[in-house]
């Protein structure tokens, strides 16, 4: 379990193999800390340590990670938001965050306004179900509010406004984000239990009418 704030960001060492492989993050300030099978989100998707040296670690990464995220796509070089799994005596600065990325999502717009950045991303259907004004969703691993949001008209999912704060653009990846670029999304827990609650309840209903 993870609480979207980000505790450092790292480097990706090489690219992952098309077939999945050993993704290796540098320039970790916490890495002598890491053990072998500890937890760690890399921009949100909880990744298994499986070794660490001096300032890196290295993680395994299946088919199906690829699949749902885009680190096949990443580049040596590329900046990546870091966190590692809470303790439960931590203070829950952000949400709750289980680290399993739901979808990517595609940042469609950037403007300032004082000392204020302004994102608009696109959250697809189905996922854009879970939006709620002043919600909570998690961008590469961030915790950020849902300030508005606009569905499409064809159903295709919705564009959210984002306020990033200077902090938030400092110390993640967030300030080197350009439009265009997909980014990995994990919507709200709470609202995916009560979808599905709402689900089970509405298919008991149907079935007691039958």
């Amino acid at each position: 379990m993870f609480s979207g704030i980000i505790e450092a960001t790292g480097r990706v060492l090489s690219a992952v193999a098309p077939e999945g492989g050993r993704l290796t993050i540098t320039g970790v300030s916490f890495a002598r800390e890491l053990s072998a099978g500890e937890s760690v989100a890399i921009n949100g998707a909880c990744m298994t340590v499986v070794s660490r040296e001096e300032d890196r670690f290295s993680v395994d990464v299946s088919l199906e990670t690829l699949r749902v995220t885009r680190m096949g796509e990443m580049d040596a070089g590329e900046g990546v938001n870091l966190e590692r799994a809470m303790r439960l005596s931590d203070r829950l600065g952000g949400h709750l965050v289980l680290g399993h990325v739901d979808c990517l999502g595609r940042i469609e717009g950037r403007r300032t306004s004082g000392n204020t950045e302004f994102f608009s991303l696109f959250v697809p259907a189905p996922h854009h179900r879970y939006l709620i004004p002043k919600g909570s969703i998690t961008v590469d691993g961030i915790s950020l509010t849902v300030n508005a949001f606009s569905d499409r008209p064809d159903g295709s999912g919705s564009v959210v406004e984002l306020a990033i704060i200077p902090h938030t653009l400092a110390v993640t990846t967030l300030g080197t984000r350009r439009v265009g670029d997909r980014v990995h999304l994990e919507l709200d827990l709470v609202g995916k239990y009560a979808d599905r609650f709402r689900e089970i309840d509405g298919s008991r209903g149907e079935a007691s009418r039958g």
